[in-house]
């Protein structure tokens, strides 16, 4: 395994990146738009309601889109291997994965909604009391909310780190099962949890410019953040 060092990891996604931001930012767009249009259609099919079949509908089409999306993004992430490999791309490599396998992507869409999904609730748990504090006073179980809450942002954190090259793995190697995909992608961050929090904490800066120009600047920022995480993968791994 090579050394990793973050100032270089970006320097090489900064060179590799040189004229392609263009075409890019489009593939970012049409994933962000097909997600955002296939979410809207979702929740005017099966809204939330009270019934317990509208429920199942509403949770159903929700995972469905979720699937959906990450067999969108496990093509985004063959793009952007291509791109650290020096090998061509074409804006159509964002649907490859529905042509090769996309049966153990779409079981890992599944890990990645139960785990938002917990800690969302959770955040809504603890938002409540803090309100019943802030509002009428009231203690409850605000102390008991914050401890977990904590917990379970350490313990997500920890998760998404460990499994962050998991579709990077698929992409280099879209023939594995799920349990080995998930194995290597694992194994892989095994002693470089760190370096890759690091390398995340040093987007912070350039993320909060693409919050500030109200999401436009996301689409140049993630093709940089996607490429250096490329790079990464391609480090650890040894390809």
């Amino acid at each position: 395994m090579e050394k990793l060092d973050t100032k270089e990891l970006k320097w090489y996604a900064r060179s590799v990146l040189n004229g392609k931001h263009a075409s890019l930012a489009g593939i970012t767009l049409l994933l962000t738009t097909l997600n955002l249009l296939l979410s809207f259609l979702s929740l005017e099919a099966a809204p939330y309601g009270s019934s317990i079949l509208s429920i199942l509908l509403y949770f159903g089409c929700s995972i469905l889109v979720n699937m959906i999306y990450f067999i969108l993004l496990s093509g985004l992430y063959g793009i952007y291997l291509n791109i650290c490999n020096n090998r061509s791309y074409r804006w159509t490599d964002l649907f490859s994965g529905f042509t090769q396998h996309p049966e153990p992507v779409a079981i890992y869409s599944l890990v990645q909604y139960a785990l938002t999904y917990i800690c969302s609730q959770i955040g809504v748990w603890w938002l409540n009391e803090a309100l019943n504090l802030l509002f009428y006073g009231d203690m409850g179980n605000f102390l008991l909310a914050t401890a977990i809450a904590v917990v379970a942002v350490v313990l997500y954190v920890f998760l998404k780190i460990s499994l962050s090259m998991v579709l990077f793995v698929y992409a280099d190697n879209p023939d594995l099962s799920f349990r080995d995909m998930l194995k290597e992608g694992w194994q892989l961050m095994n002693g470089n949890r760190p370096k890759f929090f690091y390398l995340g904490l040093s987007f912070i800066g350039l993320l909060l410019l693409g919050l500030l120009s109200f999401g436009i600047g996301f689409l140049f920022v993630e093709p940089y953040i996607y490429t250096a995480e490329g790079y990464f993968y391609k480090k650890i791994s040894g390809h």
